[in-house]
């Protein structure tokens, strides 16, 4: 085991800036960090798959859709609170609400239909950092 002092970790860790335009990059960088874990290119071809202009999943690719939204669900829940302010108190509710359906087999497109949009209501909250 290596002791190290305090003076000599400072001089390992380099200069660092604590002024507010420092602190504001780095925190921008660390939200789109966190927002880039839960949402990604795959997420945006989902929705584009469930509400896009062209939209039309055959009665196969439904399910595996709405699991692939479920799962975007859990990640979204744990970075909306870092990256949303105010809080979306109902956007989130309806999303949460909205996942743990699993509606049976002739409602499943309309479900998928409202599920994405409630996604996609949330990702327009988080602005740019959810691009």
């Amino acid at each position: 085991m290596v002791a190290m002092t305090p003076d000599r970790a400072v001089e390992l860790i380099g200069p660092c800036s604590t002024d507010d335009a420092t602190v504001g990059v780095l925190l921008g960088g660390l939200r789109r960090s966190l927002a880039r874990e839960a949402i990604n290119d795959e997420l945006y071809d989902d929705l584009e798959a469930a509400i896009g202009e062209f939209a039309n999943p055959a009665p196969e690719e439904i399910g595996p859709l709405a699991d692939r939204l479920r799962a975007a669900t859990t990640g979204l829940v744990g970075v909306v609170p870092h990256l949303v302010r105010p809080y979306p108190v109902e956007e989130m509710q309806r999303l949460i609400v909205l996942s743990a359906e699993h509606p049976r087999p002739e409602d499943a497109s309309g479900h998928v239909v409202r599920f994405a949009t409630a996604m996609l209501s949330l990702l327009d909250l988080m602005g740019d950092d959810a691009l």
